[in-house]
């Protein structure tokens, strides 16, 4: 009797294993029918500049003294954006400047000096001449000659130490220079200029506030085309491809506000990005980051969040 119970229980469980095989067989059939069979994935994106958004920095800290483009302002590049106190470096690079029109006039000097030794010593080398005539005929003594002589030797050495001064002069303006070079570099970087071509998205500084340096002071969209970056769930991944089309609609709507396709995928799975709820999330979700271009001028305001309905 018990083995045939034992029988029996052997029986229900081989039965329901195979149950359980057949019935998870058919589930992984139809997760992989069904995934054969999808049209198009849709993933929520952002709009945003081709360059991506741009956190402009301070190069130099300071007091904001003014601000010259605000919120929507488009720029060129190289254009003042903040003005920070600069009254210091103004001060200094005027300090630097006379110390350069100093320096010129020690140089000047030098030149006379320069100029007037080699004008003695000529006439001393031709009077040392003439006496050496003089001393050979009987009519000068060897006296006035050795006096000449040496006096001639100090000439020599006079012009040749200024000519040194006029080298350390010249020395010394290059080393002044230079000083201005980096004065007028430091007051430079009080003044905080657009990078390239574009347009102030969020200018983050007041007048009259303190900006560190390296802090950033305003959002920056750089000048080019608007395009949408998404992220796919890594299980449709495979079926990207570029150029794909892609209908893009604001997220909740079915209306197709703009018509784009893809240009750029990436070529690893990361973890999600767009739209988290936080930086440190631990959630194990791979995406793949794709980005579309967008055809016209459908007018979509940067940082929009919409609905990529991408055709495979």
């Amino acid at each position: 009797m018990k083995k045939i119970s034992a029988i029996i229980a052997a029986t229900i469980i081989l039965s329901a294993c195979g149950e359980q095989e057949n019935k998870a067989k058919g589930q992984q059939e139809t997760i992989d029918r069904s995934a054969a069979d999808i049209k198009e994935i849709v993933g929520v994106g952002k709009v945003e500049p081709e360059s991506k958004i741009v956190n402009l920095a301070a190069t130099s800290g300071g007091i904001v003294n003014h601000i010259f483009k605000m919120d929507g302002d488009s720029v060129a590049e190289g254009e003042k954006l903040v003005q920070l106190e600069n009254e210091t470096e103004v001060l200094k690079t005027s300090e630097i400047k006379s110390q350069i029109n100093t320096q010129r006039s020690q140089i000047a000097l030098e030149k006379n000096n320069i100029k007037d030794a080699e004008w003695k010593l000529n006439n001393k080398r031709k009077l040392l001449a003439t006496t050496k005539n003089l001393v050979s005929k009987g009519a000068e003594t060897g006296q006035v000659y050795d006096d000449l002589e040496t006096e001639v030797k100090t000439l020599e050495v006079a012009l040749e130490k200024s000519k040194v001064n006029m080298q350390m002069a010249k020395s010394k303006l290059q080393e002044i220079v230079g000083q201005l070079r980096t004065s007028e570099a430091e007051a430079g970087k009080k003044v905080l200029r657009a990078p390239t071509a574009g347009k102030v998205l969020n200018m983050q500084v007041t007048q009259g506030a303190a900006l560190n340096q390296y802090a950033t002071y305003a959002e920056f969209a750089p000048a080019g085309a608007l395009i949408v970056r998404t992220e796919v769930d890594e299980l449709f991944s495979q079926k990207l491809k570029m150029g794909q089309q892609v209908d893009i609609r604001y997220a909740g709507s079915q209306e197709v506000i703009a018509k784009g396709e893809i240009i750029m995928l990436s070529p690893y799975l990361k973890k999600k990005a767009l739209f988290s709820e936080k930086a440190n999330d631990q959630e194990d979700r791979r995406v793949r980051e794709v980005r579309i271009s967008i055809k016209g001028n459908p007018g979509l305001v940067i940082n929009s969040k919409v609905e990529c309905v991408i055709k495979l």
